[in-house]
């Protein structure tokens, strides 16, 4: 059956979100909120909707079709955004507009929190519950799905990985549960963390949710030095590559992650941007020295990893820094991991194709060969990462155009754009802008739909387009 391998995808991920809808509706009914009612439209068209396609799931090939694994990576995306709005909706605390950008925003890992900064009840605990249940289901999307389409991730190890990526549904399935069980102890660690730096524990348990999901959402005050740290230290693993953290705590050696070229570049850029950004805002914005490297590791992790979490301090950071994060939200973390951005390994195949092509300038016969990680990168795969890169940064410049005529300034709509694109909606207050809630309704429309192309990257996007006019073209 065509597209049978959509449904059974969307089975697996309604089930694993009326698991997480039923845990919100439990709680508030515990808490006595009184609004109960505003989550039982979720959970149960959640319910609902993955018995409707287990059905018409289990008549899928052996093996995942390109399109449909497009479809599915893009599509599950605006099911799920739509149904964790509905309780925003429902309970008028946003418009439907409104609702479902906070939804968007949420399921994608971006950051952007339409909700009023004081809200603490079970709305703020939804939003959270939805950061962190879409970074689950990407992360195991990225390692199932993704590296059919993006034709990188497979590098994304060292030559000796044991993970050999096929379109072939029980090899899929096999990936899943090294991902899931690193995310699990990922957060488990980091609410331990949390713990420790004396939050109550709910209030760790929401601060390592949006922590190891790369949310960003602002929970706990960031002055606490002990909480700092903690997030550094949650942060830093959220941005590592799951399958080698997998490798290492299995395998019992650390070999596997320091012969990763790509952990090693990971380090290096967090390291020189720390000390270069530590400098600058010691000089010329008077900070001591052991508050300003604090303060600068937080922060370089914060937009490398896409987490995007910010503070009062950032306001007062000179115009170079600002900068510099932002340009590192754009690089991102480790491929395998849960965060934004083109990813580390891209940059790395980017900069070393350029040198190669360097070479061969002053040696015309030169044949060339490109490496990451031990591993040799085809032809194919080095195109793709072009294709992808040329994609990524036309699709910005183009998203600043478009979303310049809604009352923004430059620096804003380059803000908005990059938070969009990257998943880091910090970077729309970076240059200013603090309420996007009073943008017109279409800005939010073309944001929502930014957020999704971000999250899913363009070119699958652009295989949903291709096979939808295929699709109507043959119809017609």
């Amino acid at each position: 059956m065509k597209g049978a391998f959509i449904f059974y995808g969307l089975s697996r991920i309604l089930a694993f979100f009326t698991v997480g809808a039923l845990l919100i509706t439990a709680l508030s009914l515990y808490s006595e909120t009184g609004v109960t009612m505003c989550f039982l439209p979720t959970l149960a068209l959640a319910g609902i909707g993955s018995c409707l396609c287990y059905g018409p799931g289990k008549a899928r090939r052996q093996q995942m079709r390109l399109s449909e694994g497009a479809v599915l990576l893009t599509g599950s995306w605006v099911v799920l955004a739509l149904l964790g709005a509905l309780p925003f909706i429902i309970s008028h605390r946003l418009s439907v507009v409104d609702g479902i950008l906070d939804s968007v925003s949420a399921v994608t890992t971006n950051g952007l929190f339409l909700l009023s900064h004081e809200e603490t009840g079970i709305f703020k605990d939804w939003h959270i519950l939805l950061e962190w249940m879409g970074a689950f289901i990407f992360i195991n999307l990225f390692v199932t799905v993704m590296p059919q389409i993006s034709k990188v991730f497979s590098i994304g190890l060292s030559d000796d990985n044991p993970f050999a990526f096929t379109p072939g549904i029980r090899r899929m399935n096999s990936y899943l549960k090294p991902v899931s069980v690193t995310f699990v102890v990922i957060t488990l660690l980091s609410i331990t963390a949390f713990i420790m730096a004396g939050l109550p524990l709910h209030t760790a348990v929401l601060q390592a949710l949006t922590t190891v999901s790369t949310g960003g959402t602002t929970v706990e005050h960031l002055g606490n030095r002990p909480v700092v740290w903690a997030c550094v230290f949650s942060m830093f693993l959220a941005g590592c590559n799951f399958l080698l953290l997998y490798r290492v705590t299995s395998e019992r050696t650390l070999r596997p992650l320091w012969r990763n070229t790509e952990i090693r570049v990971f380090l290096a850029v967090l390291l020189g941007a720390s000390l270069l950004l530590s400098m600058n805002i010691h000089d010329r914005a008077g900070f001591e020295w052991n508050e300003s490297l604090r303060l600068s590791v937080f922060y370089v992790l914060s937009f490398l990893t896409t987490t995007g979490f910010t503070g009062a301090n950032l306001t007062l950071f000179p115009d170079f820094d600002k900068m510099l994060l932002f340009i590192l939200t754009f690089v991102g973390g480790c491929v395998g991991s849960v965060t934004g951005g083109m990813k580390i390994i891209r940059f790395l195949i980017l900069f070393k194709m350029s040198s190669q092509e360097l070479l061969r300038t002053l040696h015309p016969q030169m044949v060339i060969s490109v490496k990451a990680n031990g591993v040799f990168v085809s032809l194919p795969v080095i195109n793709r990462v072009l294709n992808v890169f040329f994609l990524f940064i036309g699709l910005f410049f183009l998203s600043v155009l478009i979303l310049a005529p809604s009352g923004l300034s430059p620096l804003e709509a380059l803000g908005l754009a990059g938070a969009g694109l990257t998943g880091t909606g910090a970077t729309a207050a970076l240059f200013g802008l603090g309420d996007v809630g009073s943008l017109p309704v279409w800005a939010k429309a073309y944001c929502c739909i930014l957020m999704i192309w971000g999250r899913v990257e363009v070119v699958a996007f652009l295989l949903v387009v291709q096979t939808t006019m295929h699709f109507f073209k043959h119809r017609w």
